[in-house]
């Protein structure tokens, strides 16, 4: 999710204010995926089921989530170009005023919205620990991943946890292994998802080679990751257990390498590099509704969670289990679309992304009220 960022679906900038929104240099296959996170989202909050069993869009949504949160934040540090040295002072004070926005909104939010976990408040930290790598080079940047992607699990299991898997340690201790360790979405646990989409970003995006590719290493780590379940006495060994909102090194090389070869394909089908062609065309207009919905996350998301808990509190009161009647996420879907889509034709960039943008660049506003 992109949260209050100008141009953050720009190949290449300098800064978080290189592109506008509707500029021909949008990477409209980010934009795109960041849709399907979100409706995933809504599939996986309002999916009518009896039980918490697994579904396709359980977990996998809200990776493909965090890993855009890397690319985006890559994007507007400068993309392919990191930002100079004498530049990146504040845009990394714009994301952290971003990120404590995030976490804000995220807490009243959960405390609206008591039948979802909220992701916001997770993202937001994500958005902090990602702030301390930002500027690493990309060879450095990929072994940091995978010594993450093992060391936090292995951390987390050091926690210890009651029978529902919340920790039970008490006061600051138990905040801080709540949110990085053992949460709903441990912002540690979590890291190479948004390291992996920083290196995307940082590879140009807008090159076919590097969508390809992104293609080719997502694919091999999901067959990887999900297949490790099949080793023999994988069922014994918990990093080997791929199943969502687990947090082990399985899961994360089998879901983040699903969130890379999603964004890599609909990189490659909208065309980032050859955006005139006319096959391309008719692939962005079929795929302009989701687009619209992915420019405005966090508008959508907000909406999303301010309106389904009454609707939660409703139908668990009538018998309901889990989610809700299909009816409801077929309309929220629908209406999502056509929202999004009118609202990017008539009237541009999401509220709350103009709203968040404006607050974390103060700087712009005291400079503006100086040149008057």
């Amino acid at each position: 999710m992109t949260v209050g960022t100008a141009g953050a679906s720009s190949p290449s900038s300098g800064s978080p204010r290189s592109a506008p929104a509707a500029s021909s240099g949008r990477l409209v296959g980010i934009d795109v995926a960041r849709g399907v996170a979100v409706l995933g989202m809504f599939a996986a909050h309002m999916w009518p089921r009896e039980l918490l069993d697994e579904r396709v869009f359980d977990g996998r949504s809200a990776i493909l989530f965090a890993t855009l949160a890397g690319v985006s934040l890559g994007l507007v540090s400068g993309g392919a170009r990191a930002t100079p040295p004498g530049r990146r002072a504040r845009v990394s004070a714009s994301i952290a005023i971003r990120a404590a926005l995030l976490i804000v909104l995220g807490l009243l939010l959960q405390a609206w919205n008591a039948y979802v976990l909220v992701i916001l408040p997770y993202y937001g930290v994500m958005f902090l620990l990602l702030l301390g790598v930002l500027w690493l080079r990309r060879r450095l940047l990929v072994p940091l991943a995978a010594v993450v992607a093992v060391a936090a699990p292995f951390a987390a299991t050091l926690v210890p946890v009651d029978p529902v898997g919340d920790t039970t340690l008490s006061g600051l201790p138990g905040l801080a292994a709540d949110t990085l360790l053992v949460g709903a979405y441990p912002a540690l646990v979590w890291l190479p998802f948004l390291i992996a989409g920083l290196v995307a970003a940082r590879s140009d995006l807008a090159r076919p080679k590097t969508a390809r590719l992104l293609i080719i290493v997502g694919v091999v780590a999901a067959v990887v990751g999900y297949g490790a379940r099949f080793l023999p006495g994988a069922a014994a060994v918990a990093a080997l257990d791929p199943a969502d909102h687990e947090g082990m090194p399985a899961e994360i090389v089998g879901s983040g390498g699903v969130a890379l070869a999603v964004v890599g394909l609909l990189l490659v089908i909208t065309g980032a590099a050859r955006p005139d062609g006319g096959a391309t065309r008719v692939v962005r207009a079929l795929l302009a509704p989701l687009a619209a919905t992915g420019a405005q996350p966090l508008t959508v998301y907000t909406l999303h969670l301010l309106i389904t808990a009454p609707l939660f509190t409703a139908y668990r009161s009538t018998g309901g289990s889990y989610g809700l009647p299909l009816g409801w996420l077929v309309a929220a879907v629908i209406g999502t679309l056509v929202y999004a889509t009118l609202w990017r034709r008539f009237v541009g960039r999401g509220p709350l992304e103009r709203l968040v943008a404006r607050a974390s660049r103060p700087w712009e506003t005291r400079e503006a009220a100086l040149a008057r």
